[in-house]
């Protein structure tokens, strides 16, 4: 075996082109009294409260959708094409006063103009229901049978940020012009009272599809550069039951195919030896960072990820909550990189002898965490993967503490589980009595893909989450 050792994307001014219009739209009624936008009542859609709707913009025709069907408070609200599925779908929950949450299937959260803010741009995310006025919304009539949806708190619509028709596009609050991009369509999606006799999906949008995508070696683009992933389908593959999905990120100098491949110890190291201990339950992906690396420059090694998944997503079938990362060295920084900036996407996240050096952009959110470091490497002091691990031990509300590790020469590993942390979000940390590698073996200083413990453990930490 050969080993060498976003958070919710920025909300970028939008005065541009939106500025003009308004100008002039102020001139215009300043001049003749005219009103822009209707703020009655709606009347276009009768709400029912025991019905569930899909709200698919006018502009767009994508609907509004749970990003990566996140159950976490304060995950954000996108836009996607519209699938049905239940992080797409939405109640009506009456506030009183004609106002309503919305509360979406998927997670039992609701609509939430973030941290009560007033502002142009600021963010449309989930959180518990408190039925403050930041949740409540009313419906205001646009035409077509179109309706805008007007914070009660705010005073401002729910919109597509920037009028965008792309997948994955913010949902912020802005002032209300009666826009295309501020308009909605209820599509009702089951007959109220009882729910559907067949739940919606509970996989991506690649569900159901006959898949193009095939075991292999794959070239994207990202960034405006080719970009390749070898994937790995599970044998006997069926396209209606939504997968795991297992990113495993090379060291530094190492290559995808050395994932893959299992290097010298084969087969049964095959992408950390995850391919062996999922038995067929996961897809499997080996990325390819640049100059054998992943240094994550501008956060282009976050956004390779997420063109993967979506490339990978929209063909086969996986389940959005039940995305996973590992890596060794390099690979561990990257995942811990996916830790901070993607922790609504991932469930989970296994960071073997890492640091941070690929940067971490947010590191504020929970995500159920695995760390495990060597007590002798020479590479990665095991201090840094402690600073990682307790990043993760505050995120996550754990309690703090000094987990036992193992002494010189005892040719051990002490695996803790922290006490404390929050439902769903667990911090586990394994100390072991080698260097710097990802197989170590207990009772030698030798390591081994074949007969490494480090496998196993890491399987059953991603396996507990369903």
């Amino acid at each position: 075996m050969k080993a060498i050792g976003e958070a919710r994307p920025a909300s970028p001014p939008r005065r541009g082109w939106r500025s003009v219009l308004a100008v002039a739209a102020a001139a215009i009624m300043a001049a003749t009294g005219l009103v822009v936008a209707n703020t009655a009542p709606a009347a276009a859609a009768t709400v029912d409260t025991s019905a569930w709707y899909v709200l698919v913009n006018r502009n767009s025709g994508k609907a509004l959708d749970l990003y990566a069907s996140a159950t976490n408070d304060g995950a954000r609200i996108s836009q996607w094409t519209r699938n049905n599925g239940a992080n797409q779908q939405w109640q009506f929950v009456d506030s009183g006063g004609g106002y309503y949450r919305l509360k979406s299937r998927h997670s039992g959260k609701v609509l939430d103009v973030y941290n009560f803010s007033t502002a142009d741009g600021g963010a449309i995310v989930q959180w518990s229901d408190t039925n403050g006025t930041n949740q409540q919304f009313r419906l205001a009539d646009s035409d077509g049978g179109h309706v805008r949806l007007i914070s009660r708190h705010s005073g401002k619509v729910v919109e597509v940020q920037g009028a965008s028709t792309a997948d994955g596009a913010n949902i912020v609050q802005y002032a209300d012009w009666n826009g295309a991009n501020q308009q909605w369509q209820l599509v009702r999606v089951d007959g109220g009272g009882t729910p559907p006799t067949t739940p919606p999906p509970t996989g991506g949008s690649g569900c159901g599809k006959a898949p193009t995508l095939s075991s292999g070696t794959h070239t994207i683009q990202s960034n405006g550069q080719n970009r390749q992933f070898i994937l790995r389908v599970p044998a006997n593959y069926n396209n209606n039951n939504p997968y795991r999905l297992i990113f495993a990120f090379h060291w530094r100098g190492g290559t995808m195919q050395e994932i893959s491949s299992g290097g010298t110890s084969g087969a049964a190291w095959s992408y950390y030896g995850q391919q062996e201990q999922s038995n067929n339950s996961a897809i499997l992906v080996a990325p390819q960072g640049f100059g054998n690396g992943w240094a994550n420059n501008g956060g282009e090694d976050v956004t390779f990820v997420d063109n993967i998944i979506r490339r990978i997503e929209s063909d086969l079938c996986v389940n959005p909550r039940q995305r996973f990362a590992l890596g060794f060295s390099w690979g561990g920084g990257m995942s811990y990189a996916l830790a901070c900036a993607r922790a609504d996407v991932f469930r989970a996240v296994a960071v073997i002898s890492g640091a941070q050096i690929s940067g971490c952009s947010g590191g504020t959110q929970p995500i159920a965490y695995f760390g495990l470091h060597g007590i002798t490497d020479n590479v990665l002091n095991i201090s840094q993967g402690r600073a990682l691990r307790d990043t993760f031990v505050r995120n996550n509300g754990c309690t703090a503490q000094n987990p036992p590790e193992p002494g010189g020469g005892s040719r051990t590993h002490i695996t803790t589980t922290y006490s404390g942390c929050r439902a769903g979000y667990p911090v586990q940390w394994a100390a072991f009595d080698n260097g710097h590698m990802p197989g170590p073996v207990d009772g030698t200083y030798a390591e081994s893909g074949v007969t490494t413990w480090t496998k196993g453990e890491i399987w059953r930490f991603f396996a507990q989450f369903s």
